[in-house]
């Protein structure tokens, strides 16, 4: 009977039917809180709540995180197999146009139509591809890079808000680096400021020149929504600049700040923020960037001359049909490509101590604005764990992650002034996303190729439902 039991046991082991249990509240309960499979797809601001009343085994943690890098290979070779069977598909459609040329000079109107079918289905088999590859390559770190850092959480977070507590206590949270919250614009943060605008100016030229940047909205309402929410930040900032924003029509999810004020919001980012407080902390944040002088930090003109060669990288790559790449997935996807997927994350002063500081100070910044400061990190948790996380990995090439900067903005946010009413959403907000939306279509229509790299078939497939979303396999 006991040798029974134990091949029992064994067999669902090996089948994967024996979950990681959940961490239980104190020792002396009886209550089973959510396993680590449910916390680890929770908001980073839900697990954080619910960290210092879980127990936490540090063996469950560990065995969990093996079982989550079996999972994440098992994805991998899921997608790979995915992208090589749409390699394969346009293989065969090669030698079927190839045997379409051998077999006649000049096309009669039956092969010319064939013709524009198999270029119709390339194209397709390449947009595929390209999203299996850029999925498994960038997707899945960040999935799964979150989840890890969600359970770095669990066990860091309770001993970190206690010696939070503490320093509170003793009266020095003003000594911690920035601490001094009450006199925000009259710090000297990123002393220098004006003698950005020049190179920013010169940067922002040089871009529209070659290019790289997307079409601006037109819509002044929408413009001087977004423009008059970043300048409400900007004035409750250590900023000495004026500020220059601009909203870009494409559906890349992103914003980047350039030194010397200027700001540029994507129409797409717009759109995926659920609330004002979210949108407000991603213009909080690229506004510090400019305060502490990031990129006029770290950029030079050797760095513009880098971006210009990577954008004709993926020109070259486009044209020539060549190894798909996150710019060339874009480019295929929207007909351009927008300065965040062309871009070496220098140029923007992205670093571990930069965004590490932009975090501390953009929190500061929505708090002293009224905004809820946990904004930014809404947003950033929303863009690390949706599914189907193609269109978020621009985000993240100028936002890189995880867990240090979660826990450091959060440590920030417990040490501020506690305040209340925070303002987390309004009214105009919403109707800017749907005036947005519309104009959009609009600007789209009246301008449907531009700008673009090459001219593209028409193929009415194209205009059906999208192919199938990427998902993780599932969690055993």
């Amino acid at each position: 009977m006991m040798t029974q039991k134990i091949t029992c046991l064994v067999l669902a082991l090996s089948v994967g039917l024996l979950e990681v249990p959940g961490p239980v509240v104190g020792s002396d309960s009886d209550e089973v809180q959510p396993s680590l499979d449910k916390l680890v797809e929770k908001p980073y601001v839900e697990v954080l709540e619910a960290a210092p009343k879980l127990k936490i085994d540090a063996n469950q943690i560990n065995a969990f995180k093996k079982k989550l890098e079996r999972e994440k290979e098992a994805e991998k070779q899921r997608l790979e197999a995915k992208e090589k069977a749409m390699e394969s598909q346009v293989k065969q459609i090669k030698a079927d146009l190839d045997r379409m040329n051998k077999s006649a000079s000049r096309d009669t109107p039956e092969m010319a139509k064939r013709r524009q079918d198999l270029h119709c289905q390339m194209l397709k088999r390449r947009k595929e591809a390209a999203k299996y590859n850029v999925e498994r390559e960038n997707g899945l770190d960040v999935l799964y890079d979150n989840k890890l850092a969600k359970l770095d959480l669990l066990k860091e977070w309770p001993p970190t808000q206690a010696t939070i507590n503490q320093t509170i206590a003793s009266g020095k949270a003003r000594q911690r680096r920035h601490g001094n919250v009450e006199d925000i614009g009259f710090r000297d943060i990123g002393e220098g400021q004006e003698k950005d605008i020049k190179r920013g100016e010169e940067a922002v030229k040089e871009l529209q020149r070659y290019g790289l940047l997307p079409p601006e909205i037109q819509d002044e309402v929408v413009n001087a929504y977004i423009r008059d929410l970043a300048q409400g930040i900007g004035r409750s900032s250590d900023l000495k600049v004026p500020l220059h924003v601009k909203v870009l029509r494409t559906d890349e999810i992103n914003a980047f700040a350039l030194p010397g004020g200027f700001l540029y919001v994507n129409s797409g980012l717009i759109q995926k923020a659920e609330t004002e407080s979210e949108l407000a902390g991603v213009l909080a944040h690229e506004i510090a960037h400019i305060t502490a002088r990031h990129s006029a930090r770290l950029m030079t003109r050797a760095t513009i001359a880098s971006i210009i060669y990577q954008a004709a990288q993926v020109a070259a790559a486009i044209f020539t049909g060549g190894v798909a790449s996150v710019g060339v997935y874009y480019a295929l996807q929207y007909g351009f490509y927008g300065l965040g997927l062309a871009l070496s994350l220098t140029l923007l002063g992205v670093s571990r101590e930069f965004e590490a500081e932009a975090d501390q100070l953009g929190a500061q910044y929505l708090w002293k604005s009224g905004y809820d400061p946990k904004g930014f990190v809404s947003f950033f948790d929303k863009m690390a764990s949706e599914k189907g996380y193609v269109r978020s990995l621009s985000f993240f090439r100028t936002h890189p992650a995880f867990y240090d900067r979660i826990v450091k903005t959060f440590q920030e946010i417990a040490y501020l002034p506690p305040k209340e009413d925070y303002v987390t959403d309004s009214k105009e907000f919403h109707e800017i996303k749907e005036r947005l939306k519309k104009v959009v279509e609009e600007e789209k229509k009246k301008d449907p190729q531009a700008p673009t790299l090459k001219k593209e078939p028409d193929c009415p497939e194209d205009k059906q439902a999208p192919a199938e979303e990427s998902k993780p396999a599932p969690t055993r």
